[in-house]
């Protein structure tokens, strides 16, 4: 599961990188606007980007399924709302082609003898239309960074067991670092703890709530 993520992962990002993009020209606007530097992130920037996560625990904070492993690829679209001197607001959006749920499910046996408890990957693909994030040190190289998403993912099957639902919501709560250069690319890494539920549509919902690293490109614009 972790080398198809990483693979699909670096195979979007060669795509979006590669093209050389140019700096936007500077235009007229208020005297606030005008004291801008130009440098790190800036009120009104669009930000568009890609990024990668995957999971190294699965916690029973709020969700019960502990032998989970989680990873998903998603495409960024974020408009910077308000900035102050230190700390710029953005409001994200970001659609999940790819997400991979891996648990332990009960199956049946080729034998026909029974059900037997076995590991599965089951695919699903969302979108988190509600992403609040703030930069610290918006006109810095290295910006600190906290986040918050939320949306929903869709599964082949019903996930983490067959009693669930392929409908669930999701959200999570991120913490990193943005390194910005002077052309408006920037590179995250950064730690994610992702709750998945079913919100109860469900007879049963187990919940799935795992620990995650996750890293990313992006350009402001």
């Amino acid at each position: 599961m972790i080398s198809k993520i990483v693979t699909l992962f670096l195979s979007i990002t060669w795509v979006l990188v590669i093209p050389a993009f140019t700096r936007a020209q500077a235009s007229g606007g208020t005297t606030d606007d005008k004291q801008e530097t130009g440098e790190g992130i800036q009120k009104r920037s669009n930000e568009f980007g890609v990024w990668g996560s995957i999971s190294f625990d699965a916690t029973t904070w709020i969700g019960y399924t502990p032998d989970a492993r989680f990873g998903n690829i998603g495409v960024r679209y974020g408009r910077v709302l308000a900035a102050s001197k230190t700390v710029a607001f953005e409001w994200t959006i970001d659609a999940i082609p790819v997400a991979i749920l891996s648990n332990s499910r009960l199956t049946s046996a080729p034998s026909g003898a029974g059900p037997i408890l076995q590991r599965k990957s089951v695919y699903g693909l969302g979108i988190s239309p509600i992403g609040l994030k703030f930069n610290f040190r918006r006109n810095k190289r290295v910006q600190p960074f906290g986040a918050g998403t939320g949306g929903f993912l869709y599964f082949s099957e019903n996930v983490p067991v067959s009693g669930a639902a392929r409908f669930n919501f999701t959200f999570d709560f991120q913490g990193g670092v943005q390194i910005v250069n002077s052309n408006q690319r920037s590179f995250m890494i950064g730690y994610k703890y992702n709750h998945i539920s079913n919100g109860y549509r469900a007879p049963i919902n187990p919940g799935v709530d795992v620990q995650m690293v996750f890293f990313g490109f992006s350009i402001f614009r």
